[in-house]
């Protein structure tokens, strides 16, 4: 029993503690990150892939379309003479000497245009004349019967294309000839527009080496498709490996003009892109196994998992030497604990942990919470001893005589007839009325805003009509009530620091309204407003512990009045209340004082 405590005790020891938790830490941090990065390379290559994949087919698709373009230039030959769009109009009415020259002429002409020009996939032509009549061929190619000619479909859709170019799927059965496996061919229809009855056919057929070259040149790896298809998504030319099925399959989710999508055919997987060309109308597909893409992926794999490890064994030493950088003085620290807990100091220690920290946790969260009460007591001695500062300063001054005084002054005013010096007079009487006769520490909000009035005349005076003033308070809250002095610091506040500065006219808005987290009560002018810097050290100086020589050094834009109207709220109603400042540089200041609804109501 004895060792099955000594073991438990050293398990649940804070160096074993540590050294356990760096381990479980560092290997789930190591784990994430390894994981992470090979996820984020993992994804960063599949895009890349897909990206590089359609912008192959694309590339291929412009090179097929520039090469089918000048295809259908040479096929334009007799365009460029009119002496041959003359010998077609005639060549019925000709005789058998005449039209064996013009057949001749005809060979020729395609014979040059198709020898001198660099295309290496050419492996015939042959020119029918309207009837269906074979004229000439490249290779003498024996006499078709002009009937069946003229009832081919290839012939049929050259002749309605009216002049564009047919591009042809040749069958296999079709497709030998006696140089060259034939691929697809390029047909056009050459007539006189005046003259629409009479017209060739001219038709060119071509071998796979195109396709094959772009392939190459396109630096397709080993297991990738490259697919041709026509109109009809009959393949014109398929790489090696072609399935019939997954043909079929690709083709039932190929949408639209282009695309790309993932797709998973037997136990493989492909990304498949494909584009279809504006000017042939035949589509290209590109087929890359995933196992290709991913397979790059296999190194980075390798080499996440040896730095990984790498990385856990050096911070697993590292962890070690920190843990006894830890835990020493810890220790020493325990020892001394416990000689006290044997009597050398009359200290008790309560440990709810059975390790060295939960030792010294008691301990630690007594004298925090001692030192958090010692704190707390001297700020509110700070504060009551500053209102008892100001107090004593508002005493020294006799309200009574003041009063008089000003009576005084506005009677003398009337009997001159000095309607600005009474009117002045009169408004400040009335504010030292309402601090005599409101002795109480709570006012209703009309009270306040009596108050208010008073003031804003006494200052239209002085700033000669350079701002307005407006109340936006709603009737039931007329009644409510508020500490004394509450709003007439803030609109102070607004008059001198956000109109003033001002050189166009100014507003001031007093509003009260209830709203479903307590009464709103809020001063906002549109004056110079706060830069943020300043408005953070304004809202940083409204917490800080009030003592007298904070007031001195308040930024500028906050006063003792805000101060003071903050303070006051802070230690009557605590959580109950919110102060909020808000301002923009240039468009002015909004205070607001948030009453909850158990720290408001209604005046007596």
């Amino acid at each position: 029993m004895q060792l099955w405590n000594n073991f438990r005790y050293r398990i649940s020891g804070i160096r074993t503690t540590l050294l356990l938790s760096y381990l479980v830490i560092i290997f789930i941090c190591i784990a994430m990150v390894g994981a992470a990065s090979y996820y984020i390379s993992y994804k960063s290559m599949l895009e890349k892939v897909e990206t590089a994949s359609f912008q192959i087919v694309r590339q291929i698709e412009n090179n097929m379309d520039n090469d089918m373009h000048s295809k259908r230039n040479l096929l334009l030959s007799p365009y460029y003479n009119q002496q041959y769009i003359d010998d077609i109009n005639a060549y019925a009415s000709m005789s058998s000497e005449s039209k064996f020259v013009i057949r001749q002429s005809f060979e020729d002409l395609y014979l040059k245009t198709f020898n001198t020009t660099p295309i290496t996939d050419f492996v015939r032509f042959r020119i029918y004349y309207s009837t269906g009549e074979m004229m000439s061929s490249s290779n003498n190619s024996a006499h078709e019967n002009p009937a069946k000619v003229r009832n081919e479909s290839w012939f049929k859709d050259t002749v309605n294309k009216d002049g564009r170019v047919n591009f042809i799927n040749v069958p296999d059965s079709e497709s030998i000839s006696e140089e060259r496996t034939i691929a697809y061919s390029t047909a056009i229809l050459i007539r006189d527009f005046a003259n629409p009855d009479q017209f060739i056919v001219v038709r060119a057929d071509y071998s796979d080496s195109l396709f094959r070259s772009i392939s190459q040149n396109a630096d397709l790896t080993e297991t990738s498709k490259f697919l041709v298809l026509d109109e009809n998504n009959t393949p014109v030319y398929v790489s090696e490996g072609y399935s019939v099925n997954l043909l079929q399959d690709i083709l039932s989710r190929m949408e639209g003009k282009q695309g790309k999508f993932w797709f998973n055919h037997e136990d493989s997987q492909y990304f498949i892109s494909y584009t279809r060309s504006e000017y042939s109308g035949w589509k290209t597909v590109l087929l890359m196994p995933k196992e290709e893409i991913v397979s790059p992926l296999n190194s980075i794999k390798t080499a996440v998992i040896y730095t990984g490890a790498f990385a856990f064994m050096i911070t697993f030493l590292l962890s070690i030497l920190l843990g006894r950088m830890i835990t020493k003085p810890i220790l020493d620290l325990h020892k001394s604990v416990n000689r006290i807990k044997r009597g050398d100091f009359s200290v008790g220690l309560d440990v709810n942990r059975r390790d060295e920290i939960g030792r010294i946790a008691m301990n630690f969260n007594a004298m925090r919470n001692e030192l958090q009460m010692l704190i707390e007591n001297k700020y509110i001695y700070q504060i009551k001893l500053q209102e008892a500062e100001l107090a004593m300063l508002y005493s020294q001054i006799n309200p009574h005589f003041l009063y008089n005084t000003l009576d005084s002054i506005k009677a003398m005013a009337d009997y001159y007839s000095v309607e600005e010096i009474s009117e002045m007079a009169q408004s400040l009487a009335d504010m030292f009325r309402y601090n005599i006769k409101n002795s109480d520490e709570v006012v209703s909000l009309r009270e306040e805003l009596e108050q208010i009035e008073a003031y804003i005349r006494i200052q239209s005076f002085r700033f000669d009509g350079k701002f307005q003033y407006s109340v936006d308070v709603e009737e039931e809250l007329y009644d409510y009530s508020i500490l004394k002095m509450t709003l007439q610091p803030l609109v102070e506040n607004a008059v001198f620091h956000g109109i003033e500065p001002m050189r166009e006219k100014g507003r001031i808005v007093i509003a009260a309204r209830r709203y479903a987290d307590g009464v709103h009560l809020s001063v906002s002018d549109n004056g110079v407003g706060i830069m943020e810097e300043r408005l953070e050290e304004i809202r940083a100086a409204l917490v800080r512990p009030v003592v007298q020589e904070q007031y001195l050094s308040l930024p500028s834009g906050v006063g003792i009045g805000i101060r003071n109207v903050y303070a006051r709220y802070a230690i009557r109603y605590g959580t109950r209340m919110e102060f909020r400042i808000e301002s923009n540089e240039g468009a002015g200041t909004l205070i607001t004082l948030i009453l909850r609804e158990e720290a408001a109501g209604k005046s007596k």
